[in-house]
């Protein structure tokens, strides 16, 4: 199986978890503004990586989505994780509900892939940062390495 990890950071956080990610799967992580120059032969799953911002991913990552269209003959795998804050951590309780209810980066990833010619692997995935620029929370980084081993596993 041939993977790639595509992802946008604002602070680094994010890109952290996509470089730990791509070195689990044996793999490379690509900024998305980069992703124009990707090669797809090959390619079976792709991993997309984005803070959540305003309950979304970044714009890039957005349009990245929508454009995806890789030509490969075969349905593409695809999983999705993003950064955020802890939910617990935010204050006053209703801004938290709202965050709730907003959702996050990597479930709307998923639903924009939804609609092309791709299959998604594992559960979107959601890595904790301590603060609107971070750093990633301690066990971040195992946690994203064993989120990625799941996702070998499945992809097969």
């Amino acid at each position: 199986m041939a993977a790639l990890v595509v992802y946008d950071s604002i602070f680094g956080n994010t890109g952290k978890v996509a470089k730990t990610v791509a070195v689990e799967l044996g793999t490379r992580a690509v900024p998305v503004s980069e992703a124009g120059t990707i090669d797809w032969t090959g390619i079976d799953l792709l991993v997309v990586g984005s803070p959540t911002r305003g309950f979304r991913p970044t714009p890039a990552i957005s349009e990245f989505c929508s454009g995806l269209a890789p030509d490969h003959g075969k349905t593409l795998m695809v999983a999705a994780f993003d950064t955020r804050i802890a939910l617990e951590t935010i204050h006053p309780a209703p801004l938290r509900w709202v965050v709730d209810a907003g959702g996050y980066a990597a479930d709307r990833i998923i639903q924009m892939l939804a609609h092309q010619n791709v299959r998604p692997v594992g559960t979107p995935a959601g890595f904790i940062v301590t603060g609107q620029e971070g750093p990633l929370a301690d066990g971040e980084i195992e946690r994203a390495q064993s989120w990625a081993h799941g996702l070998k596993a499945l992809a097969g």
